[in-house]
């Protein structure tokens, strides 16, 4: 098994690295999304989030510098680990951006609509998910990079997509113990990089 050294974007984030703009939007876009949706949010309203979202985290960087579509590579984010951790730093901010959005959909006297959908306790639900699926993509994407392709595969396809072993074998042309030895380096190492990322 091949190891590289690659820093995930997580831990640059928490290190207080830079991180540049696209990759950042590209990382946390879905995780955004996807709390949007859960907290009744139209599509057009997701995006809006979006954009909301990452507005507030660079708005040193781009506040009427760019087109939110369109921003550079080269503007980056620069989390100062101070601040607590990035995840509720995080959180508070899409939390928040998201009541804004639905606040504007309807008059005030539909406010506490907002505080049932986006309440704190029913949101920390819904980000707290949300989180553990964000953290388990970027693991896996960190364990693809680190291991080698078919080691990679025979955990996909043994381990997550559940084939029979037989099959696993005879499509990667790999015996029985070859599997069961991916499997399990790929989910202690797993493990390893879920652990890292959730340490701060």
């Amino acid at each position: 098994m091949a190891f590289t050294t690659k820093k995930s974007l997580l831990a640059k984030v928490r290190a207080g690295d830079e991180v540049s703009w696209r990759e950042f939007y590209d990382a946390y876009r879905p995780l955004i999304l996807l709390c949007g949706g859960d907290c009744s949010l139209t599509p057009d309203e997701n995006e809006e989030l979006v954009q909301q979202v990452m507005t507030e985290l660079f708005t040193k960087d781009i506040l009427g510098k760019y087109d939110p579509d369109h921003i550079p590579d080269d503007v980056v984010f620069h989390y100062d680990p101070k601040r607590g951790r990035f995840r509720h730093f995080l959180k508070k901010i899409v939390r928040n951006q998201a009541i804004r959005i639905y606040h504007k959909r309807f008059d005030h006297a539909l406010l506490e609509d907002a505080e049932t959908l986006c309440g704190e306790n029913a949101f920390d639900s819904i980000w707290d998910e949300e989180w553990r699926r964000h953290v388990l993509n970027m693991a896996l994407v960190e364990l693809k990079g680190r291991v080698q392709p078919e080691t990679y595969s025979a955990f996909e396809m043994y381990a997550m997509q559940n084939r029979k072993l037989d099959e696993v074998c005879k499509f990667l042309d790999m015996l029985p113990a070859s599997v069961y030895t991916a499997k399990s380096r790929c989910i202690a190492t797993l493990k390893e990089i879920i652990a890292s990322l959730e340490e701060k």
